[in-house]
C-alpha cells in the first residue's frame, strides 16, 4: 500500500508546504517528508527532508535511512525492535535538477525499501 499526499496552508503572513508519503511494509511503515527551503531558511535551491521507520512486528531489525535526490544521502545504522521508530533529517540538500527526492531504508539482510518519489522544488 502506498500513500502520497501534499500539504498546503496558508497564513495571514506566511505560507508553509510540506509535501508526504508512505509505504506500509510486512513489519513496519516508513515515512518521507520534503520540503523546500524557501519555507525553512529562505533559500529555494536547498531542500529538507525527513525519513522515519516504524516498526511494528517482527524481530529486531538494524536499518539505515536513506534519501535519494539525484545523490544519495543516508543516516547511521539504527537498530529498531518492533514498537519503535527511527527517524533521520537530511536538512540543507541541494534541489535536484529532476525536482525527485525519494526516501527509504537499507534493512540488514533484507534489502532496500523505497517510498515513492516527492517534488522538493
Amino acid at each position: 500500500m502506498v500513500a502520497a499526499a501534499s500539504l498546503c496552508v496558508a497564513g495571514a503572513a506566511s505560507s508553509a508546504w510540506a509535501a508526504s508519503t508512505s509505504t506500509k511494509l510486512s513489519n513496519g511503515t516508513i515515512h518521507s517528508t520534503v520540503e523546500n527551503g524557501r519555507q525553512v531558511s529562505g533559500n529555494s535551491s536547498l531542500f529538507y527532508s525527513v525519513v522515519k521507520y516504524s516498526k511494528t512486528g517482527g524481530s529486531k531489525v538494524s536499518v539505515t535511512l536513506l534519501m535519494d535526490a539525484g545523490k544519495p544521502y543516508s543516516s547511521g545504522s539504527f537498530s529498531v525492535s518492533s514498537g519503535q521508530t527511527a527517524t533521520h533529517s537530511f536538512g540543507g540538500k541541494p534541489v535536484p535538477s529532476g525536482c525527485r527526492a525519494t526516501g527509504g531504508i537499507n534493512a540488514a539482510g533484507q534489502g532496500y525499501f523505497w517510498t515513492p518519489s516527492l517534488n522538493p522544488c
